[in-house]
């Protein structure tokens, strides 16, 4: 008999964290019912040999070895292997409310839906982290705080005109498998922020969507984390998003044209593109010509974000 929910976590150099995101999973009374699927990606610490020690203690832990590829590769291959009705990604260093968690399990057995979102929680770590977040935002501040079912396009649109839009997080929701294989949705390989391009495109395609408002999955913010990468690592963290976010313009011109959500949602990319730009100062990365002022203009929905665009002037 098939599990009903597969878990898949891309496991990369997450020695320190490991064990703590497993033992939140296998504290589950129902997680007999799924599957962990490991996906190592070339780790250079302990990760590898924990996953394998963990899989031959819990005969529903299965581990695969690879050269590094990144998460993206990871997530898919894990797609691939995975045999559940539902697909859970987990990162490695994060972890599950255990009881929320085997609600979540509960729910893969009993419910057809495309997808069963959730909120986050956030754990941060002691030491000089490079930046807040806002626990309102993953929250998906906007849906109603009872368990309903939505289409995918009504939650778009909720979260961008009641909240602060759609997370562009992987790991918020469960997904049937069936619809992700049936609707090709694999994420792209060999960028970071490969989240920012998948979420849109599940969402949009979604028939039906569960939310539960409950705070299962556990986010552990931490100096190494790609959402704060090191001063080193700012430049390729521009230079994905260069390619990001003009791919979601792209994207939504296509499957949005003549739709009122289209103005809705490349609004508030545009919201996000500013901010990114002024955030990571692009034009100190050789990019600042490369940004399509038109099209920031054309989908600026508020007077500063014109400012800003105008402003762009003055550092290209």
């Amino acid at each position: 008999m098939s599990p009903c929910l597969s878990v898949v976590i891309p496991v990369y150099n997450a020695d320190k964290y490991l064990s703590a995101c497993l033992d939140s999973l296998l504290s589950a009374e129902d997680i007999g019912d799924a599957e962990i699927i490991m996906i190592d990606d070339g780790s250079s610490d302990l990760s590898g040999s924990i996953a394998d020690d963990y899989a031959v203690r819990y005969g529903n832990i299965h581990v695969f070895h690879q050269g590094n590829k990144g998460a993206g590769a990871a997530r898919n291959y894990g797609i691939n292997k995975a045999s559940g009705k539902y697909i859970f990604f987990l990162d490695s260093d994060d972890r599950v409310d255990t009881a929320l968690f085997n609600r979540v399990i509960e729910k893969t057995r009993s419910v057809s839906v495309d997808v069963i979102m959730w909120d986050c929680g956030l754990n941060y770590e002691t030491g000089n982290l490079l930046s807040r977040k806002d626990p309102a935002y993953f929250a998906h501040c906007g849906l109603d705080r009872t368990e309903m079912t939505y289409t995918g396009k009504q939650v778009v649109e909720i979260l961008n005109t009641k909240g602060k839009g759609l997370i562009a997080s992987v790991c918020f929701g469960a997904y049937r498998r069936e619809f992700l294989v049936d609707n090709n949705l694999y994420l792209e390989d060999g960028i970071i922020y490969e989240d920012e391009l998948w979420v849109p495109r599940v969402y949009l395609e979604a028939q039906s969507v569960l939310y539960m408002p409950e705070k299962v999955y556990l986010y552990r913010v931490h100096n190494d984390s790609v959402t704060n990468p090191d001063p080193e690592g700012l430049e390729k963290n521009v230079k994905t998003l260069m390619y990001v976010y003009p791919s979601l313009y792209q994207y939504y011109d296509s499957v949005l044209a003549g739709d009122p959500l289209r103005e809705i949602v490349e609004g508030n990319l545009t919201k996000r593109y500013l901010h990114m730009i002024y955030k990571y100062r692009f034009w100190r990365y050789e990019c600042g010509k490369d940004i399509d002022r038109k099209k920031l203009w054309e989908t600026s929905r508020k007077l500063i974000h014109k400012a800003m665009v105008l402003l762009l002037n003055l550092f290209v």
